[in-house]
């Protein structure tokens, strides 16, 4: 069986999220996918709408999701805590993947949608 690891925050689910988890699924036979903690996002001084136990429940409701881990450290040291073949990214996170130990595939975001993008809309039509 072919594990893959995909990651993100997932604040606000949106069909970029859905085009990138069934996407790092057809690389392989088990899907596990990173949530990055509430702690790890303050510490890269992210905001989110979503506490870490919504957004994890939200990646498990996947159909394509076979697993879902809570992310509380730096990315390269939690890929080295688990059993996987390979580890499927986006252009807009990783630059250099010489860190990473295990093949890596590096995905383009779906154009022109984001959690970002969303919330920057929201607030415009708030004002």
């Amino acid at each position: 069986m072919k594990k893959v690891v995909a990651h993100g925050t997932f604040d606000i689910i949106h069909y970029g999220h859905v085009n990138y988890l069934e996407k790092a699924k057809s690389f392989g036979d088990y899907l596990i996918v990173f949530v990055t903690s509430d702690k790890e996002c303050i510490r890269h001084n992210k905001t989110n709408y979503f506490d870490e136990n919504i957004r994890l429940r939200m990646i498990k409701s996947f159909k394509c999701v076979d697993e879902v881990i809570l992310r509380d450290a730096n990315l390269v040291d939690a890929l080295k805590t688990i059993d996987y073949d390979i580890f499927v990214t986006t252009d807009s996170f990783f630059k250099n993947h010489s860190e990473i130990a295990k093949p890596t595939i590096v995905l383009e975001r779906t154009k022109d949608i984001s959690s970002s993008l969303i919330k920057e809309y929201l607030n415009k039509e708030e004002k």
